[in-house]
């Protein structure tokens, strides 16, 4: 009963009233999405408008519902979990889909990300190669002196994962234009809560999504054929 009467408490000072009006916009917002984005399940919800189970939340029952739908059907919430703690509700959480590699010991890495990385000059030097990759090349060009249109020309000509070699080596570059896979922990990233944001994000999730399933392609590729990773190193370093 407390808790009722609590929730239809009126602001007396000038911050409250602040704090109480953007709390309340961000609400009807947040419900406003779910209304457009949803709308078969926002009528078929059992859910009452004003319910707020989790006092410690900034969020509504009904918008943590929404919440869970977008994670669900549209792109991947950060902390999902948690979401019924969470303290603030104005931003989407774009985290990052991996760690790091280069926080990573290099030999736990993957084999596929070891020999890219070795083949843009960051992992192993030519003389460790026979050992780890079974040849050694003659030559491996700079990344710098690499052109990226003339190695997207030339992969293109397979029909294999191989022509998805440059969206591999961009994953791993963290240079793929693409907002989740380009993402950081030190560049952490939010939006706000808009329908444009919301319908951005799920594109380009999509997106991501393909990317990161060519690139686990020529990933098994990498580490099931010597002739892929001979063919890698002759494209590579006929794009210079």
């Amino acid at each position: 009963m407390l808790t009722n009467i609590h929730s239809f408490k009126l602001p007396i000072t000038c911050l409250t009233a602040t704090i109480y009006l953007e709390n309340l916009s961000q609400r009807v917002n947040i419900l406003s999405l779910y209304q457009k984005i949803f709308p078969e399940q926002w009528l078929e919800s059992s859910m009452t408008i004003d319910k707020h189970s989790h006092q410690e939340s900034a969020y509504l029952d009904r918008e943590i519902e929404f919440i869970r739908l977008v994670n669900e059907h549209l792109f991947p919430i950060e902390y999902i979990d948690d979401i019924e703690f969470s303290p603030d509700r104005s931003n989407i959480p774009i985290s990052p889909q991996k760690p790091e590699w280069w926080y990573e010991d290099f030999e736990d890495l993957e084999y596929s990300e070891k020999f890219l990385l070795s083949l843009m000059g960051q992992g192993y030097n030519l003389g460790e190669w026979e050992l780890h990759f079974g040849f050694t090349p003659e030559y491996i060009t700079p990344a710098e002196d690499i052109y990226p249109d003339s190695l997207t020309k030339l992969c293109r000509r397979y029909k294999s994962p191989l022509q998805h070699l440059v969206t591999a080596i961009r994953i791993i570059d963290y240079s793929t234009e693409n907002i989740w896979l380009d993402v950081t922990c030190e560049t952490s990233d939010w939006l706000e809560w808009t329908y444009e944001n919301v319908m951005f994000l799920a594109h380009k999730w999509l997106e991501a999504v393909l990317m990161m399933e060519n690139s686990n392609a020529l990933a098994h590729l990498i580490e099931t054929s010597l002739t892929t990773r001979k063919t890698i190193v002759k494209l590579w370093n006929q794009a210079s």
